[in-house]
């Protein structure tokens, strides 16, 4: 998925897909990875003979339970995405869905993608989903934590970029990462009581380029 190979460049995407079941509602998150290498390219000076390469990894998967149960109620879980490169000028982690709908759907139905962004993001609505990175550009530094059908999140969330849009950056280094980097990317999801009953579904891609 989204496989690039270049001088010094390497890329590799994941599937995340999540699931929300309401009433009570729960969620599954599954990956997929496909990688590229590109042996003898870059300079020696930078790396060693094919040590220019990036390993992206995430957790199989992610539960995310929500049970209106009369009211509104929200839930949250991260997914740990972990980067592995001896590249010492880094890597970008970017992020994106993996088609132009960045809701969560179920049949017609829909959990719309947060309005917040990454630089101005904002809190959790009802019937919405969005992402956040403590610490990262306008999320401030949190700290998020686990969250199983309760109120609205003191902490803000943006909505996952479609994929023919502007990727959503995740973390953006400088330096080898080697032992594996790892970026906690926490997910939110509210829903109303009226919500129709389902899995709801949504696929996000994960890339990571060396620098």
């Amino acid at each position: 998925m989204g496989k690039v190979t270049g001088m010094r460049r390497a890329v590799l995407a994941m599937l995340l897909a999540f699931g929300l079941l309401l009433m009570p509602i729960w969620g599954v998150v599954s990956a997929d990875t496909t990688d590229s290498t590109t042996y003898g390219s870059g300079n020696y000076g930078v790396c060693d003979y094919g040590s220019c390469t990036i390993t992206l990894s995430s957790a199989a998967t992610t539960n995310i339970d929500i049970t209106p149960s009369g009211t509104s109620k929200c839930s949250v879980q991260s997914n740990a995405v972990s980067v592995t490169t001896d590249s010492a000028t880094g890597y970008s982690l970017t992020m994106t869905t993996s088609g132009t709908n960045t809701s969560m759907t179920y049949l017609s139905n829909n959990l719309t993608a947060s309005s917040g962004t990454a630089a101005s993001p904002t809190a959790l609505a009802t019937n919405t989903w969005g992402w956040r990175v403590d610490g990262l550009s306008g999320f401030g530094a949190g700290p998020t934590s686990s969250l199983a059908s309760g109120a609205v999140p003191s902490v803000t969330f943006a909505g996952v970029p479609a994929s023919n849009g502007t990727p959503s950056q995740l973390a953006l280094t400088s330096a080898a990462a080697n032992p594996a980097v790892v970026t906690t990317v926490w997910y939110g999801a509210c829903a109303s009581p009226t919500a129709a009953a389902g899995t709801y579904t949504a696929t996000v891609t994960y890339t990571a380029v060396t620098n």
